[in-house]
């Protein structure tokens, strides 16, 4: 297959889930989509550099999330909203109480610090392994196990801290 059409291929396959990750650091739609477009255009000048027999995904988020710290450093500023997929097969009404639920969630892995955050972004959201991880993230399995398992430690207290007079998110508490 052409560089061109793996590209295309690619970007049909992944770009909203690269959107998402990138929006994990940029927080602001449009420019997560800019740090993705330009994730697009490194990637084909750096396509030889691709091995074809592993998944694309991990490499791509690598990228992204380079691209990201990038724009970082270069001091773009930063707006926090929350991302969820719809869920159908509920009610409207549960299924804003579930979304509701989520967007809580999202934002408060959103407010980890930055060594938890993207580990437990890749982990639960994008559903990577942990050699996965390890990978885009040049840091050991070991690394990422202890980072995940820290990162779900904060979020546990600070949603305990958050609901624990309600018991229930969807509460209004």
């Amino acid at each position: 297959m052409d560089r061109v059409k793996q590209l295309e291929m690619w970007m049909d396959l992944y770009t909203q889930r690269l959107i998402r990750l990138a929006y994990t650091y940029v927080r602001e739609w449009t420019t997560a989509e800019d740090r993705v477009q330009d994730t697009f255009v490194k990637v084909y000048e750096k396509m030889d550099q691709f091995k074809e027999e592993r998944d694309p995904f991990p490499w791509l988020a690598k990228i992204v999330i380079n691209e990201c710290r990038m724009a970082q450093r270069r001091g773009w500023r930063e707006i926090i909203t929350a991302i969820l997929p719809e869920r159908n097969e509920i009610s409207s009404e549960d299924s804003f109480f579930v979304k509701e639920s989520h967007h809580q969630m999202y934002d408060a892995v959103l407010k980890l610090a930055e060594p938890y955050r993207t580990p437990v972004i890749l982990f639960y959201f994008e559903e990577l392994s942990l050699r996965q991880i390890s990978e885009v993230l040049e840091i050991s399995e070991g690394t990422v196990k202890s980072r995940l398992s820290r990162g779900r430690e904060r979020l546990r207290k600070v949603w305990e801290a958050k609901y624990h007079e309600c018991g229930k998110a969807h509460q209004g508490c």
